[in-house]
């Protein structure tokens, strides 16, 4: 696999009930820079986002109070568990290497596959979060992520700086349909690169058998843990380089 198609990973979907959306600024203050999100163009969803230096950000979504519930069953992400990460996203530097990708799951050990890009949508797995889906940009990614434009959204009060690591937990029984899959889409060791080109930090997915959660691992210049949401800590891993 050449460094070029090495998969890029783009943003964190956290789903959250709207009451809370309206309320999270208060909550993650002292914390977290919040950065505007705004309304999807299907009516059902809208969003605030929490931008990382390391390119990547955070979408805290939420699903409208109003929403028809059969509307809501049929959205990818409206069966599961609200205050928790429930998907992942990636991204490739051009949209051409995305071929490579679907290429390697012809010959893998999974029954899992991508679809062929389709513009202004989103390239998805059938189960969300237990596979990444894909945003490939046609547009400059800036656009939508204007984590170098307002350098200042990316500062946080709690030392982030970025996903150091991703751990991905899917049901026993299933694992190496999985690891075929993950196999396939990185063509290599289980290594991401971030929007900024970092290196500052591991950039490792692994997966292991558990309660179908998907879980990560900040890094920045301070250790512990914060609170991202009620209920919802987030380990941050301290590098001695920041």
């Amino acid at each position: 696999m050449s460094e070029q198609q090495t998969p890029i990973l783009d943003h964190i979907v956290i789903l959250i009930s709207h009451k809370t959306l309206l309320g999270i600024s208060e909550h993650i203050e002292g914390q977290f820079t919040l950065a505007p999100g705004g309304n999807h163009a299907d009516g059902l969803t809208t969003n605030k986002l929490i931008l990382l230096p390391d390119g990547v950000y955070l979408e805290l979504i939420a699903f409208f109070d109003d929403v028809e519930p059969k509307k809501r069953r049929n959205h990818r992400w409206g069966n599961v568990k609200e205050d928790t990460i429930v998907d992942w996203a990636f991204t490739l530097q051009s949209e051409n290497d995305f071929g490579a990708v679907q290429q390697r799951f012809q010959g893998a050990d999974t029954d899992a596959f991508y679809t062929d890009p389709i513009a202004g949508g989103r390239t998805k797995p059938d189960v969300p979060g237990s596979l990444p889906f894909w945003c490939l940009d046609r547009t400059p990614r800036a656009n939508r992520v204007p984590y170098e434009l307002e350098p200042n959204l990316t500062q946080h009060p709690n030392g982030v700086r970025g996903i150091s690591s991703m751990s991905v937990q899917v049901p026993d029984g299933e694992i190496s349909k999985f690891k075929g899959a993950y196999d396939a889409i990185f063509g290599g060791p289980w290594n991401y690169k971030v929007p900024s080109g970092s290196t500052a930090s591991k950039h490792g997915v692994s997966l292991s058998v558990g309660d179908a959660s998907i879980r990560l691992v900040f890094y920045g210049s301070k250790e512990g843990k914060v609170e991202l949401l009620p209920g919802l800590f987030l380990e941050i891993e301290r590098l001695n380089s920041l």
